[in-house]
């Protein structure tokens, strides 16, 4: 008599396989976005880190050749007193190919109705604009540099509405009078962090408009290079 073996090991029903598949969709879609949102913060962080050397080590090169950013040439003197100078777009050009353009990778440049700016090698858009005072004659006189740092080719005003500063811009600050001037992130609040965070207008926290939170630089910088939990993402 012939015997046969049934094999009786069980096996997935299409149902299961299919509930399974489900579950694992669920997951994921609830997973993704905080993964890709937590490499976009990484890829914020590392990009100012980046672009704060190559802004710096500019710096750098152009002091050893050309002196102190207060010794430079600003643009047309308007009266007697040299240190009453007009800002304007072409002057701001003028100073930024002179003392900046060819310490950097430059892909493209223009002026602006505001400025002037220049697209280096890694994408990254850099916008110059003067920063001072203007007198009882109605002179205006340059004290401060302002860089601006957009990673989406943003060329508006620093203080343009368009401008995000916690995710997409970023403002670094040349203080033109300062002894050895470097390159510094804008930071009105203090050193410390909660200053940075917390004690300005400008301050880098939700409470404040995207287009105002110029201190995000400053924080990222205190922070190492890295967006914490309470960084107003």
């Amino acid at each position: 008599m012939n015997h046969y073996t049934i094999n009786n090991k069980s096996a997935f029903t299409l149902a299961e396989v299919l509930i399974t598949l489900g579950i694992i969709g669920i997951v994921a879609a609830l997973t993704m976005p905080s993964l890709i949102q937590k490499h976009q913060k990484k890829v914020f962080a590392t990009r100012v880190e980046h672009i704060y050397s190559i802004v710096s080590n500019a710096l750098l090169s152009s002091v050893a050749e050309n002196g102190a950013p207060s010794t430079w040439d600003y643009g047309e003197k308007v009266n007697t007193d040299e240190n009453n100078i007009l800002n304007n777009p072409e002057h701001i050009q003028k100073m930024a190919e002179t003392y900046w353009v060819p310490y950097l990778k430059v892909i493209r440049q223009e002026r602006t109705s505001n400025g002037y700016y220049i697209v280096l090698s890694n994408g990254t858009t850099l916008t110059f604009f003067t920063d001072g005072y203007t007198n009882s004659n109605n002179i205006y006189t340059p004290r401060g540099l302002y860089i601006v740092a957009s990673f989406n080719n943003n060329t508006e005003h620093y203080a343009s509405t368009t401008r995000d500063y916690s995710k997409k811009d970023v403002i670094m600050v040349v203080n033109i009078d300062e002894e050895n001037a470097r390159v510094k992130f804008f930071n009105w609040g203090g050193e410390t962090r909660d200053g940075i965070k917390n004690t300005s207008k400008y301050a880098c926290n939700k409470n404040i408009a995207k287009d105002k939170r110029y201190n995000c630089g400053a924080l990222l910088q205190v922070d190492g290079w890295e967006v914490r939990d309470d960084y107003p993402w």
